[in-house]
């Protein structure tokens, strides 16, 4: 049917907005100019400064000024923003809860990412994309911690 054709249509678009918004929030937090670098390097890679020193047994985000999740924060409150002035509120509230899910998603597996006994040692994909993020903790590369096409859209991708 055309409506459920719409909402896919829209979820889909959605969800490269969204990973695209973290992409670039992530991205720009490590640029040394940035006026979020503190919450981010300063913060998560001042704690994990090197893939050697990557794993822990409680994951830290840092705290106060420097935790990172700030870094990102400012990036998706301005995507829904935007998204609130151009979808009817319907389109509006269902790109809301999509964007929130795949935030939290990806935050929950960059926790595993930092843990050393992760319940998701076990499967082979997981270990691969630790592996991924490791190289972004000693390189400017693999910005995403999941889905990495806008790192290779903007080729900061290395496998």
């Amino acid at each position: 049917d055309a409506m459920d054709l719409s909402i896919g249509a829209l979820l889909v678009a959605n969800y490269y907005w969204s990973t695209l918004t973290l992409w670039v929030g992530h991205w720009f937090s490590h640029l040394a100019k940035s006026p979020l670098a503190g919450f981010h390097v300063g913060g998560h890679h001042a704690l994990y400064p090197h893939s050697r020193h990557m794993r822990t047994e409680a994951f830290r985000y840092g705290r106060g000024q420097s935790s990172s999740l700030f870094a990102l924060l400012p990036w998706l409150v301005l995507q829904t923003l935007l998204q609130g002035l151009i979808f009817s509120p319907w389109a509006w509230l269902l790109c809301a809860v999509e964007t929130a899910l795949v935030a939290a998603t990806l935050s929950r597996l960059h926790i595993e990412f930092h843990l050393i006994d992760s319940r998701l040692e076990r499967f082979r994909w997981f270990r691969r994309a630790r592996r991924r993020h490791e190289t972004h903790h000693d390189r400017d590369l693999n910005y995403m911690v999941g889905d990495h096409f806008w790192d290779r859209r903007f080729r900061t991708f290395t496998g």
